[in-house]
Order: structure tokens, then sequence, then C-alpha cells
């Protein structure tokens, strides 16, 4: 059992990992062992993630100061906390895709921007593409756009060349 001292610790760590975190997702993770779990943690450091399972009393008196509060609705039974700190979906991705491949332990909620998200919702947080996939088809787009922009203002100064250039050989004619 923890020393008092010990708990306090936990209670700290896990106070500065909720204050860095923009998500935090709640798991069933029961019957996993030792090396799926690490496998788990080395999956989630490459997303910017962690996971950290705590008896939930420590869970809940370190989530209970901040944005996480409602946490607490969510620590019934054995409790894995995975902690997103960049971009939310990724997390997300990683624990429901590593809950699937395995085909145990469950996901049974998490909180986002002070919103409690229900187990579907994590879900569908999910399936929304990385940061990094939104950004690239922003940039496509934009990029897109200014092609197709310099397009036509290629077009409209080649017209005004011929233009130009037919007015030049009437007047040369003319004279």
């Amino acid at each position: 059992m923890a020393t008092k001292a010990r708990k306090q610790e936990i209670v700290a760590e896990l106070e500065a990992l909720f204050e860095k975190s923009q998500v935090a997702i709640i798991a069933d993770l029961s019957g996993y062992t030792v090396a799926e779990i690490t496998e788990f943690r080395r999956k989630l450091d490459k997303d910017n993630a962690k996971c950290r399972i705590a008896k939930n009393t420590l869970i809940e008196i370190a989530s209970s100061k901040g944005q996480f509060a409602s946490v607490k609705e969510m620590t019934k039974g054995p409790t894995a906390l995975i902690l997103g700190y960049e971009d939310p979906a990724a997390p997300a991705k990683t624990t429901v895709q590593f809950i699937k491949t395995l085909k145990k332990g469950a996901v049974r909620g998490g909180v986002l921007e002070n919103k409690v998200l229900t187990a579907k919702q994590v879900g569908e947080l999910a399936d929304l593409p990385s940061k990094e996939q939104l950004l690239s088809s922003i940039m496509g787009g934009l990029d897109s756009g200014a092609r197709g922009i310099a397009g036509i203002l290629n077009n409209v100064i080649s017209d005004i060349a011929s233009l130009v250039e037919e007015v030049a050989k009437k007047n040369h004619g003319a004279a």
C-alpha cells in the first residue's frame, strides 16, 4: 500500500499532467499485460500523450481543481487515464485503435475543453483527421486558389498583350 507521502507525489504528478493537457480520455484496460500497456504507452508517446494508471481517488483529487473535474464521473473500476498535449484527436485515435486491435478494454469517455465526452464521442474524435492532415488540406486549398488566380491574371495579361499587338498592326498598316 502506498504511503501518504507517495500518494501526495502521485497526486502532484497527475495535477502537473492535467495542467498541460488538452484532452483526457478515460479507459478500462483490464486484462492487458505489462507488455501490451508498454506498447500502448510507446504509441502514445508518438502522439505527445501519456497514459497513467492510478487509484480513482487520486485521479479525482488531482483533477478536481481544473477543467478536468468531470473526469470524476468516469472513474469507476480499473481506470487508465490518457492525457493528450497537442492534437486532441491523436491520443483518441491511438486509444480507440489499440482497444479495437486487442479486442479487450473499453473507452469510458473523456473531457475536452471542459466538456464531457461519451465513449461514442471519443470514437468520433478519433475519426477526425490529424492536425497535420487538416493543415495540409488547408494549404493545398490555398495553393490551388493562388494558382487559379495566377492563371486568370496570366490570361488577362496575355489577352491585353494580344490586343495591343493587334492595335499596333492596324495602326502600322494604316500609316
